[in-house]
């Protein structure tokens, strides 16, 4: 199936990609090109509640369904998702599954959409549900070692789209960016040379760096680069971010990382971000941060990393306690990261 042959029939596309921020900041892409793909027509996301708030105020796209667990009968995410396609409304001409491989759930869900035309990965073996798709994908071995974006833009490159949008950048809106300036003006915090900011939080326990180690990183940066470091967490790890903000000379926590957006203008204007693997190096990227990620030994390098976007990763061992302030010191010097 070619553009050519659908572009006067497409007015209408659903695109679906749950999951969490770093996966929704690497579809952007995707929903850049078919704007610019398919000018006409109504574009509608169906995304997650954890990163709806990506795309809430994006211009190349029309409309976000936002899939949140349901009550009562609805507790059946099948007919949760019939609910929400049926109070949407919405009339599809064209539904994409945006997963590097087959999903049952998200077979079901174009389905369940109605949309004329339903595009997604094939299994490896025979499944019912892989009838739900009338425009099959099959996921092309030189095509899994490539960043994600690649296999994403791979994807509906099958439909004969051309000239790609690789642009990751989002939309910051203006009342994160001025509360990310009130709170430098009232630390008094651009007096150092350099901003760096240490995200300490991370879903993996392989890539959950010691407290010890990122308080000793914090010294040697503020001792050598004249820096002042905010130290940043999800709510749960407050606790542990204040006592780091506490022990490290010329540091501050911010308190408004759960708001996903600020954290994203508080990157923006810094120096540095370092951070585990996920979405915080993301919105690193996003924002072109220079950002250092660390890695645990279980986790998959090769198709996340931003190559391109002054994005460093460390990666050593089997856990990511292998790596020592003294590496990630390395890398800045090398990469001339931090004015000296």
């Amino acid at each position: 199936m070619n553009i050519s042959d659908l572009k006067e029939h497409i007015n209408s596309i659903l695109v679906i990609r749950r999951n969490n921020i770093g996966d929704m900041i690497c579809a952007l892409p995707v929903l850049k090109t078919l704007r610019k793909a398919f000018p006409q027509a109504r574009i509608t996301v169906l995304a997650e509640a954890t990163n709806s708030i990506i795309i809430k105020d994006a211009t190349f796209i029309d409309n976000v369904i936002v899939y949140k667990k349901g009550k009562g009968i609805f507790k059946n995410k099948y007919l949760n998702f019939w609910r929400l396609f049926s109070q949407s409304k919405e009339k599809f001409d064209l539904a994409i599954v945006l997963k590097a491989g087959f999903s049952s759930t998200s077979a079901l869900m174009t389905f369940m959409s109605g949309a004329r035309y339903r595009m997604g990965c094939m299994p490896d073996k025979w499944h019912p549900l892989q009838h739900c798709y009338n425009v099959p994908l099959q996921v092309k071995e030189s095509w899994l070692p490539n960043h994600i974006i690649d296999i994403f833009l791979a994807m509906i490159g099958t439909l004969g789209i051309e000239d790609p949008v690789r642009d990751i950048g989002f939309n910051i809106p203006e009342e994160s960016q001025e509360r990310v300036r009130s709170f430098i003006k009232s630390n008094d915090i651009r007096n150092s040379k350099n901003l760096v900011v240490l995200n300490i939080s991370n879903n993996r326990t392989d890539t959950s760096w010691p407290l010890e180690k990122y308080k000793e990183t914090a010294d040697l940066i503020v001792r050598n680069y004249d820096a002042a470091v905010i130290i940043t967490s999800i709510p749960s790890d407050k606790e542990r971010a204040l006592y780091l903000s506490e022990k490290i000379n010329n540091a501050y926590y911010f308190d408004e990382v759960a708001k996903i957006m600020d954290f994203a203008a508080l990157v923006d204007g810094a120096d540095l971000l370092i951070c585990g693997e996920g979405g915080s190096m993301h919105i690193g990227a996003s924002v072109k941060t220079p950002t250092i990620s660390l890695w645990g030994g279980s986790a998959s390098v090769g198709n996340w990393m931003h190559k391109d976007l002054k994005q460093f990763m460390i990666k050593k061992g089997s856990h990511v306690d292998s790596i020592s302030p003294a590496d990630i010191l390395s890398l800045i010097k090398e990469n001339e990261l931090l004015n000296s």
